[in-house]
């Protein structure tokens, strides 16, 4: 056994037509990714979009939701429970906070690579709904940062190398947190 098959796990005969070996890499600490170029600029512009979300009051903070929805049914009390609804609404945020958080640190020149797991396209797209439903609602004083446009295209990235069927496996080191979870 060699100093390789100590590190990558064990080896066998080469797979689909490939001579040399293949390796089985532990599940535990490895995973499928999506490789994806990055500008540095367009990590940035998600961040500061991040920031602002998280900064602006949210409905609840606006008004008295609660109130608003019992209100809405003659006074009786509503089945709509506010405080269920705003944690709801923080969860793509919260999804994806670690997501550019690891890849800000990843990229250190004005162009990079970063890995997307197959649900991170999934987790971005539902923050930047939740952007875009915010911004366009007169009652919510959350407003789209002038960098918007950038965080966009880095949504589009991540769209076209998640569509790709070239995946490579790296270490769980260097991804951001455990699987991401909507929950």
């Amino acid at each position: 056994m060699g100093i390789l098959d100590l590190m990558l796990g064990k080896s066998g005969p080469g797979e689909q037509g490939v001579e040399g070996k293949s390796y089985t890499l532990p599940k535990e600490t490895h995973d499928f990714v999506y490789p994806v170029a990055v500008h540095r600029e367009e990590l940035e512009a998600f961040a500061e979009l991040l920031e602002a979300e998280a900064a602006a009051p949210s409905l609840e903070e606006a008004g008295d939701l609660q109130a608003a929805f019992d209100g809405m049914v003659d006074g009786r009390s509503s089945d709509i429970d506010a405080g269920e609804l705003a944690e709801r609404m923080q969860r793509p945020r919260k999804a994806t906070e670690p997501v550019i958080e690891t890849w800000r640190e990843g990229v250190e020149r004005d162009i990079g690579v970063v890995y997307a797991r197959p649900d991170t396209y999934d987790h971005l797209l539902a923050f930047v709904k939740l952007c875009k439903q915010r911004d366009e609602d007169d009652d919510d004083p959350f407003e789209l940062p002038e960098d918007f446009q950038r965080a966009a295209a880095l949504l589009k990235r991540v769209k076209e190398a998640s569509d790709s069927k070239y995946r490579a496996v790296v270490h769980t080191d260097i991804l951001p947190g455990k699987k991401y979870s909507s929950h």
